[in-house]
């Protein structure tokens, strides 16, 4: 038994935070490093037993193998003075066991689909490295708080390649989440995992776990034996849904189940996502931690963010670059487009580097925010959020559409791509002022910035038009991972992509860098379908407003021009004269007219213009203007927001028959990003 001050090998402890009948925890610090770690030593009597050091050496080993955000890291591990040890990556917080025994009943639906998920995230991750847990239970589930969830105790995993010492150590579990096939000492995969973790889920959502006895024995012949207790009968609000779900992911066949712990998360986020508690209600709850409460009101606060329905991830891979207006350009010539100044966004630029981010991620921390109430101003005219780097680093600025009250509303790191909730009341933007990029919110006078949203590692978030799913995108070794809902939907090969709902939050449409490509992907698949062929360039894509078309710039007849597809029939038309370069379109919100920026009529500079969706009436509105970036309409329809460029980039209005010019912004720096104010 070691006390506060002792040293083991390079550890000085500090105190004991965990007792086990194999092993005592330790907060210790490394002496050379100086940081924290949880140092597990076997218990005195345990040191010469070979079945226990099996199994040491299992978590040891599994535990090793496993880099990621939800799954406690090993540092070390090794034998001193005779004492086999293990140093670990130390978590502040509680275990979910704790929070259940205090709770004493059900656990809020948002922190329950939270916790679920990260764990699946984590689970996800190991089987696909062949390891399976076989010991997911509340105690092995810590939760900090900052709601981030972490799996530790690989204790008893089995990992796939282990010689058969290890595998006889392997062989344990915990009676009330394990599952059938474990129960009766048949050979288990990932899907043993997702029936303890549907029992996790169960005891959740009704306070209590499904099976109980008076011995191991009684508990075990349960699992294997007995129909799962319906949950509504512990807890009448449960939507009747939630019962065929947690069927299916406790199913006593393992073929059965659900075929991984990620597709079991989803499911049970379709479910619950109806049921959400009011703030009220869960208010009420006076038993649960304050810290539950954090999570559940970020997730209804998400709630209002209707119009986050498009990310552009430009940093140095934007669009293939126009070469100069009165050029005929070809294929041959296009290169990436540089965006001139030092404005490099800070989530925007996902760039594959030597060191990647490690890839599947946290679900996101999340942190409260105010309640939202409108802020009238019905004396104002509608105004206009972008960002601008004329105090050096990017600041978000807030302007009437005629000019006026040009007011700078954030002062504090890197501030980027801001957006309104739908009733004005918010200014959602992205932010590195803390430790990593994460999505932040204000109200529209500055006051009461919060940060709401942060996935470690990660750039590039968006909430889908309908509020249920969030998605943010990760640096991996082999390319862009994009997560939806804190588990990883897609893997992008290349260096480099965009993405942006659909309105109808059913798809997102990729701008795929190494390929040059448009692609498709559907909320029920992650295998991206193709809407353009590699042979040619295409970027810039933008959604009709009924979801069903998505236009975008091409070399496919070999100059540039704008093009529609059909999603469903991939039937493609080009919108624009082959005899000109033409970019970056923007689909009106009425669905009438497509803005682009052309080399046509531009008398040596670019050119505003604007057509029908098939390419007929089109119409030059106003030149010379920026080429780089598409211009946003406002939300009635009637007025353009797009940049002009007098050395630097200015923000500027016009409305959609080319009358009414006004530039909003004039100074020796560069603004852009313009966002609506909803009215």
């Amino acid at each position: 038994m070691l006390s506060p001050g002792d040293t083991f090998g390079l550890y000085r402890i500090e105190r004991v935070i965990g007792r086990g009948g194999m092993a005592v925890v330790y907060l210790a610090y490394h002496q050379w490093l100086n940081r924290p770690v949880a140092l597990k030593i076997l218990q005195p009597r345990l040191q010469q037993d070979e079945e226990v050091l099996a199994r040491f050496l299992v978590e040891a080993r599994a535990a090793a193998r496993l880099e990621h955000p939800n799954i406690v890291a090993v540092h070390n591990a090794g034998v001193e003075d005779g004492i086999h040890f293990m140093a670990m990556e130390y978590v502040e917080g509680e275990t979910l066991a704790d929070v259940l025994a205090r709770v004493k009943g059900p656990l809020p639906s948002d922190f329950i689909l939270s916790v679920a998920a990260q764990v699946a995230s984590a689970l996800d991750y190991a089987h696909r490295r062949g390891v399976v847990h076989r010991d997911i239970k509340p105690s092995n589930i810590l939760v900090q708080e900052n709601g981030r969830v972490m799996l530790t105790d690989f204790g008893i995993a089995h990992a796939v390649g282990l010689h058969a010492a290890e595998k006889k150590a392997a062989v344990l579990g915990t009676p009330e989440y394990m599952s059938p096939e474990q129960a009766m000492g048949k050979q288990v995969d990932g899907r043993s995992d997702v029936y303890s973790l549907g029992i996790v889920v169960y005891h959740m959502l009704t306070g209590r776990p499904p099976f109980r006895g008076d011995d191991y024995q009684t508990i075990l012949s349960a699992h294997v034996n007995q129909a799962l207790p319906n949950p509504r009968q512990f807890n009448p609000n449960l939507p009747h849904e939630i019962v065929q779900v947690l069927e299916r992911a406790t199913a006593k066949d393992p073929d059965q189940r659900y075929a991984t712990a990620g597709a079991f998360a989803q499911a049970l986020r379709r479910i619950l996502r109806r049921d959400t508690p009011t703030p009220a209600q869960t208010k009420s709850k006076q038993a649960a931690p304050i810290w539950l409460y954090v999570l559940l009101g970020v997730l209804l606060g998400l709630a209002a963010l209707l119009t986050v329905s498009w990310l552009i991830l430009r940093g140095n891979a934007a669009p293939p670059a126009p070469p100069p207006p009165q050029q005929t350009p070809t294929a041959e010539n296009i290169g990436p487009v540089t965006t001139p100044g030092p404005h490099t966004p800070i989530a925007l630029a996902a760039t594959a580097t030597p060191t990647p981010t490690p890839s599947p991620s946290a679900t996101p921390t999340l942190t409260p925010t105010s309640t939202l109430t409108p802020t009238p101003t019905p004396a104002l005219p509608p105004r206009i959020v972008y960002v601008s780097d004329r105090t050096g680093a990017p600041q978000i600025f807030i302007i009437g559409e005629d000019g006026s009250n040009d007011t700078q509303l954030t002062f504090e790191g890197r501030n980027e791509h801001p957006f309104w909730s739908p009733d004005g009341a918010q200014i959602y933007f992205l932010s590195d002022r803390g430790q990593g990029v994460a999505l932040w919110s204000m109200r529209p006078d500055g006051s009461e910035q919060t940060e709401l949203l942060k996935a470690p590692g990660s750039i590039g978030y968006a909430i889908s038009p309908n509020n249920e799913h969030v998605t943010y995108l990760q640096v991996s070794q082999n390319g862009i991972n994009l997560f939806l809902d804190g588990l990883l939907w897609a893997e992008i090969p290349g260096q480099h992509m965009t993405y942006q709902w659909s309105p109808n939050s059913q798809y997102v449409v990729l701008e795929q860098d190494y390929s040059k490509t448009i692609g498709l992907l559907s909320i029920t698949s992650s295998t991206i379908i193709p809407l353009t062929d590699s042979a040619y360039a295409s970027w810039n894509p933008t959604w009709s407003p009924d979801s069903n078309f998505v236009a975008f710039a091409s070399t496919k007849d070999g100059n540039a021009g704008i093009y529609t597809v059909n999603i469903q029939s991939q039937e493609m038309r080009r919108l624009t004269p082959l005899n000109t370069w033409s970019q970056a379109p923007s689909w009106s919100t009425d669905g009438s007219l497509i803005a682009y920026i052309t080399g046509e009529n531009g008398n040596g500079g670019w050119s505003l213009f604007v057509s029908d969706p098939l390419g007929s009436n089109r119409r030059w509105l106003l030149a010379p203007v920026f080429p780089g970036a598409p211009g946003i309409w406002s939300h009635t329809g009637d007025k353009l927001a797009f940049l002009i460029s007098d050395g630097d980039e200015e923000i500027a209005v016009i409305d959609r028959d080319g009358s009414g010019l006004q530039q909003l912004t004039s100074n020796n720096a560069r603004d852009w990003d313009p966002a609506w104010e909803p009215r």
